[in-house]
């Protein structure tokens, strides 16, 4: 989806994008032979598929009258964020990143996530966080498996994994994908890195792991 030349990041227009959104949804189910070729360019384009589908949330919005939850329209340097994982990934090589609050880092982990979940078949993504209710703990926004199952529950049926039931498909540090044998695991603290292998591995807040350099080994 590319966006309009009047667009103004600090006051985005989302009804414009729900609109679009709305009509290219409708014209895929009107002709969803089309739905396998967009799924090989989504496998190919983890951006696209954010900034066509990909949905966020921001609670701070409430005060304002506005919605909490919102298209999740990638600003330039995030979509070069996404591109350098994905290419970290293909290479097989580690990064790191070093940000400053409010860059959407945790959310689009998650969005990397839920596209590996989603259009790579046989992945496994590990999330790790120094306390286990960073990774997950229901009804708790700050954890990334409640940002995950939100991402995958907003996601129209047909980018979700099939007959996607979350309490059947993301129990507590997991999320499964039966269908293409692709899921997202969690651990926390010390034991980050001594579960099954991996295809790639996300560590929130690497900085205030107690014994980094144990983590470090494990992984």
């Amino acid at each position: 989806m590319k966006l309009p030349d009047h667009w103004d990041w600090k006051a985005p227009d989302y009804e414009w994008v729900y609109t679009q959104r709305a009509e290219r949804l409708r014209y895929l189910r009107e002709h969803p032979e089309i739905l396998h070729r967009l799924h090989e360019h989504y496998a190919q384009n983890p951006v696209d598929w954010i900034n066509d589908w990909g949905m966020t949330f921001d609670p701070r919005l409430a005060e304002t009258g506005q919605r909490t939850v919102m298209p999740f329209i990638l600003f330039p340097r995030q979509e070069e964020y996404v591109n350098w994982v994905v290419e970290r990934w293909r290479k097989r090589e580690d990064g790191i990143v070093e940000k400053s609050r409010d860059m959407g880092v945790s959310w689009l982990c998650v969005a990397i996530s839920a596209w590996f979940l989603t259009l790579i078949p046989g992945t496994v993504v590990g999330m790790g966080s120094r306390k286990e209710e960073y990774v997950d703990k229901i009804g708790d926004p700050k954890s990334l498996f409640w940002k995950l199952r939100m991402y995958v529950d907003m996601l129209p049926a047909e980018f979700q994994p099939p007959k996607w039931n979350p309490a059947e498909h993301a129990p507590h540090m997991r999320c499964l994908n039966h269908s293409s044998k692709a899921s997202v695991v969690g651990e926390a603290g010390d034991i980050i890195g001594r579960g099954n292998r991996t295809s790639i591995y996300f560590i929130d807040e690497s900085a205030h792991l107690e014994r980094p350099d144990l983590v470090e080994a494990s992984l």
